[in-house]
């Protein structure tokens, strides 16, 4: 089963020892049959127990837990609504590729790498600016990505999605995608 409290916990701590957020920045999330388990809004995830996790339904009404849903919960709803492959969900707020986003003038970072040919399937869009939080997001990132078979999406001034059958793979993509971005920041500067 990939959709445990456990493994989400240690997924999302995983993404701040790597520095891809800060703080109780992101959010992770994994669905199972007709839920969705998420992290929580301002909880810091070396702190988090499974108790403080919190339950969705596929349409994002809470059916379990003290605590309310990652401020970005649409934004999941929405993936997973469109893209019924994902069955994991990490949203980072990784540097490099928020550097991306707000120095180029295109919308998708290319596949730079073997890595993001094969893991990541492709080149990664990069969405237009919209508020974090907010509906247009997720349905704006939902839209882009029912539209592409990738594995990752770039939300301009915000951060990187990563979609994966696990947790695991979900974070891989968000890591390569910012490892991409990081390279083409780095050709930029020839």
């Amino acid at each position: 089963m990939c959709c445990t409290s456990e493994k989400l916990i240690a997924t999302a701590r995983r993404m701040a020892e790597l520095g891809l957020v800060i703080g109780s920045f992101g959010n992770v999330s994994c669905r199972q049959d007709e839920i969705i388990l998420i992290t929580p809004t301002s909880l810091d995830y070396f702190q988090m127990k499974p108790e403080d996790l919190v339950t969705l339904d596929l349409f994002g009404k809470k059916l379990a837990g003290d605590r309310e849903p990652s401020s970005e919960f649409r934004l999941h709803v929405a993936i997973y609504a469109a893209r019924d492959d994902a069955q994991a969900i990490v949203h980072t707020h990784s540097t490099h590729a928020l550097a991306l986003s707000m120095s180029t003038s295109t919308n998708e970072l290319p596949a730079l790498t073997e890595e993001m040919e094969v893991l990541v399937k492709g080149p990664v869009p990069i969405a237009s600016y919209a508020p974090a939080g907010k509906q247009q997001l997720a349905d704006q990132a939902a839209q882009i990505l029912f539209k592409t078979p990738g594995k990752g999406l770039i939300l301009a001034r915000h951060g990187v999605v990563g979609l994966g059958n696990t947790l695991e793979e979900a974070l891989l993509a968000c890591q390569l995608v910012e490892k991409a971005a990081q390279i083409q920041l780095l050709a930029q500067r020839r």
